[in-house]
């Protein structure tokens, strides 16, 4: 979480050059190729980072989630689309502005760096996901990814969903269908229940196997 790991002075420091926005349901905050004049940190709410292949076909790449930094850029442009999963509130920072501020300040430009790398260890976990052989296996894993993001997870039991099933397989590189059976199987054995944009843990070892089984 980037504002637990900074000063208080370096929290001032990133407010002043802040702007917070609404973004709505569904609304895109930015599309791949557009220039990236900005980068984003999600106060509240879920945003998906993805790709329109030349297939026609949307792969999901990444969720982010409170306190996630993003708005990679290659060559001046954005290299993922953005869409907010609900109604979210973000900090948009001008980079122009920014630059300056984290070449006098270190150590806040390395913890920026290790935020703003989001996009690409997601990627890297996503790429451990696609690669299992099970889709119930994948599904778990997925779990365990968005429990990260619940700080009250572990001692609740609770994950929040905001994604649809669709994104999900998306990201999974799952067809719905799969993704469907794999949240059947994990029900009808009592390690998950899935209810409205969540899930609940029922056995937490059983779980914690399937997730870690190849």
């Amino acid at each position: 979480m980037i504002r637990r790991l900074l000063t208080t002075r370096q929290q001032k420091t990133l407010a002043a050059l802040s702007t917070r926005i609404v973004v709505d349901a569904r609304q895109v905050l930015y599309r791949e190729g557009a220039p990236a004049g900005f980068i984003y940190i999600c106060g509240t709410g879920a945003l998906k980072a993805y790709r329109d292949l030349p297939s026609g076909k949307r792969r999901v790449l990444a969720f982010m989630f409170e306190d996630d930094a993003f708005g990679l850029a290659e060559n001046g442009r954005y290299v993922n689309s953005v869409q907010a999963l609900k109604k979210t509130v973000c900090y948009r920072i001008a980079r122009e502005a920014l630059m300056p501020v984290l070449r006098q300040d270190p150590e806040l430009g390395w913890q920026f760096l290790c935020k703003i790398t989001h996009e690409l260890r997601e990627s890297q976990r996503r790429a451990l996901m696609v690669g299992r052989r099970s889709a119930v296996g994948r599904l778990a894993m997925f779990l365990k990814m968005l429990e990260r993001h619940n700080p009250d997870g572990c001692m609740t039991n609770l994950i929040a969903m905001p994604m649809s099933r669709s994104e999900i397989a998306d990201y999974l590189n799952l067809s719905l269908e799969s993704v469907s059976r794999a949240g059947g199987q994990l029900a009808r054995e009592r390690i998950v229940a899935f209810g409205p944009h969540q899930a609940r843990i029922i056995d937490r070892p059983r779980l914690d196997r399937v997730a870690a089984d190849s």
